[in-house]
Protein backbone atom coordinates (compact mmCIF):
# COMPACT_ATOMS: atom_id res chain seq x y z
CA UNK A 1 0.00 0.00 0.00
CA UNK A 2 2.75 2.59 0.77
CA UNK A 3 4.31 1.91 -2.63
CA UNK A 4 0.99 2.61 -4.34
CA UNK A 5 0.59 5.89 -2.44
CA UNK A 6 4.11 7.07 -3.27
CA UNK A 7 3.56 6.32 -6.97
CA UNK A 8 0.18 8.05 -6.88
CA UNK A 9 1.61 11.22 -5.28
CA UNK A 10 4.63 11.18 -7.61
CA UNK A 11 2.31 11.12 -10.63
CA UNK A 12 0.20 13.93 -9.17
CA UNK A 13 3.32 16.00 -8.53
CA UNK A 14 4.52 15.37 -12.09
CA UNK A 15 1.16 16.52 -13.48
CA UNK A 16 1.29 19.74 -11.44
CA UNK A 17 4.88 20.45 -12.47
CA UNK A 18 4.05 19.87 -16.15
CA UNK A 19 1.02 22.16 -15.88
CA UNK A 20 3.07 24.96 -14.30
CA UNK A 21 5.93 24.62 -16.78
CA UNK A 22 3.50 24.47 -19.71
CA UNK A 23 1.68 27.56 -18.51
CA UNK A 24 4.89 29.53 -18.04
CA UNK A 25 6.18 28.46 -21.46
CA UNK A 26 2.89 29.38 -23.16
CA UNK A 27 2.69 32.80 -21.50
CA UNK A 28 6.33 33.64 -22.28
CA UNK A 29 5.94 32.75 -25.96
CA UNK A 30 2.53 34.39 -26.25
CA UNK A 31 3.75 37.67 -24.74
CA UNK A 32 6.74 37.69 -27.10
CA UNK A 33 4.34 37.54 -30.04
CA UNK A 34 2.26 40.46 -28.77
CA UNK A 35 4.46 43.18 -30.18
CA UNK A 36 3.04 46.60 -31.03
CA UNK A 37 4.83 46.56 -34.39
CA UNK A 38 3.00 44.96 -37.33
CA UNK A 39 4.51 41.74 -38.68
CA UNK A 40 6.15 41.60 -42.09
CA UNK A 41 3.70 41.56 -45.01
CA UNK A 42 0.99 43.67 -43.36
CA UNK A 43 -0.30 46.86 -44.98
CA UNK A 44 -1.64 49.90 -43.17
CA UNK A 45 -5.38 50.55 -43.59
CA UNK A 46 -7.39 53.72 -43.00
CA UNK A 47 -9.37 51.97 -40.27
CA UNK A 48 -8.93 53.41 -36.78
CA UNK A 49 -11.30 52.58 -33.94
CA UNK A 50 -11.62 52.72 -30.18
CA UNK A 51 -11.84 49.28 -28.62
CA UNK A 52 -15.14 49.22 -26.71
CA UNK A 53 -13.85 46.88 -24.01
CA UNK A 54 -10.64 48.77 -23.18
CA UNK A 55 -11.21 52.26 -24.59
CA UNK A 56 -7.84 52.13 -26.38
CA UNK A 57 -7.44 53.59 -29.87
CA UNK A 58 -6.40 50.93 -32.42
CA UNK A 59 -4.96 51.15 -35.95
CA UNK A 60 -5.75 48.20 -38.24
CA UNK A 61 -3.13 46.52 -40.45
CA UNK A 62 -4.12 43.92 -43.05
CA UNK A 63 -2.24 41.07 -44.70
CA UNK A 64 -3.75 40.63 -48.18
CA UNK A 65 -2.06 37.26 -48.70
CA UNK A 66 -3.53 35.57 -45.60
CA UNK A 67 -6.46 37.84 -44.71
CA UNK A 68 -5.13 38.30 -41.17
CA UNK A 69 -5.61 41.56 -39.32
CA UNK A 70 -3.24 43.15 -36.80
CA UNK A 71 -4.41 45.75 -34.31
CA UNK A 72 -1.79 48.29 -33.29
CA UNK A 73 -2.30 50.50 -30.26
CA UNK A 74 -1.79 54.15 -31.16
CA UNK A 75 -1.42 57.22 -28.99
CA UNK A 76 -4.21 59.76 -29.09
Amino acid sequence: MPYFLSVYFAIQLLIVILAVVGTLWYRRNRLAQRSNQPPRGFQLTDEIFIDPTTGIKQQVWFNPRTGDRFYQTIDS
